[in-house]
């Protein structure tokens, strides 16, 4: 959904009041799972590569229920239950291709379009990208792979933004990736229970995502 009348945050803030979870918690969660995806990275390709179609379907359907249940509060959490459920996350060999398609997703959201191209500071008209800055940010800041992920200042530089800059579009990319993610957990997770492939969950509400 195309909504380029709003500014990244504005947009950002606005789906996670209909989607009825705070802006903070998004924010918390989804950055906690980025940076442990981020510093384990490189053990998410040692994770088992013998599953068969039907296992990782099977661990995708248990892996998105229980982040729909962390990110939409349904349950408590300790801090431990999220400890090993980000790791199991860490450990997926297909995360990254979900991660790919929320950025293009953000981009998409934000920009009006999807670029092919790598962010080029010095290309006309390509600082106004807001979308565009913000899939930067988290593809340098966590989704690199192992060993190149860059911290602030490498980022900036990049980039060419000033930290201030990097301070305003950090929070906002974060919290519209965990969004984004969730409201694409909950828009599979209504298919397969139409389809009867999972069971209704008591607390389950068919509704219209906005993806």
């Amino acid at each position: 959904m195309k909504r380029k009348n709003l500014k990244a945050e504005d947009l950002a803030r606005e789906i996670c009041q209909q989607e009825k979870i705070g802006y903070e918690t998004v924010h918390f969660l989804a950055e906690a799972l980025l940076c442990r995806y981020a510093k384990g990275s490189g053990l998410a390709l040692k994770g088992p590569n013998n599953m068969s179609k039907e296992m990782i379907a099977k661990e995708k359907q248990r892996i998105r229920r229980r982040y729909i249940e962390i990110i939409g509060g349904i349950r408590h959490f300790t801090n431990e239950e999220y400890e090993n459920f980000i790791w199991d996350v860490v450990r997926c060999r297909w995360f990254m291709d979900k991660a790919d398609m929320i950025l293009d997703s953000i981009e998409e959201m934000v920009d009006g379009k999807v670029t092919t191209t790598p962010y080029n500071p010095r290309q006309e008209g390509e600082n106004k990208l807001q979308g565009k800055q913000l899939k930067t940010i988290l593809r340098l800041a966590f989704l690199n792979g192992e060993n190149q992920i860059m911290s602030k200042q490498e980022i900036c530089s990049e980039m060419e933004i000033s930290e201030a800059t990097f301070n305003r579009r950090y929070p906002v990319a974060v919290v519209l990736f965990g969004i984004l993610m969730w409201i694409y957990a909950n828009r599979r997770e209504q298919e397969d229970i139409n389809a009867g492939i999972v069971d209704r969950p008591p607390y389950y509400k068919e509704k219209e995502g906005v993806c």
